[in-house]
């Protein structure tokens, strides 16, 4: 998988969120996250195994459950950091709940889809 980049920027006013990263079910199991901090911000990466898209148990994007990434590297944090995950959530997203900064993750998932 490519590397992907979402963001998120001021949370003064309320908690904001990056949109939602689907990840590669089919790839291998170990992702890397780097968070970069511009600013001041307090965030949390965070993770889904909920699945609007299912065909056999769809979840409304509204109801997803969200928690907090296996790795504490990349939880409740406040500086930039790297984190890993050694299995797959369906989706990653980055919750930013305070500060005026600003965040920016980059995800990367290990390998292709084996053939």
């Amino acid at each position: 998988m490519q590397p992907i980049t979402v963001s998120t920027t001021d949370a003064t006013a309320g908690t904001t969120y990056s949109r939602k990263v689907r990840m590669d079910s089919w790839a291998f199991a170990q992702t890397i996250i780097q968070v970069d901090v511009t600013g001041t911000a307090t965030y949390t990466v965070e993770t889904s195994m909920d699945d609007p898209n299912s065909i056999t148990n769809p979840v409304d994007v509204a109801s997803m459950t969200w928690i907090n990434a296996a790795d504490s590297a990349i939880v409740a944090k406040t500086a930039s950091a790297q984190g890993v995950l050694v299995a797959t959530p369906t989706f990653i997203r980055i919750k930013q709940t305070a500060g005026n900064g600003s965040t920016t993750m980059t995800l990367a998932q290990f390998g292709n889809a084996p053939y």
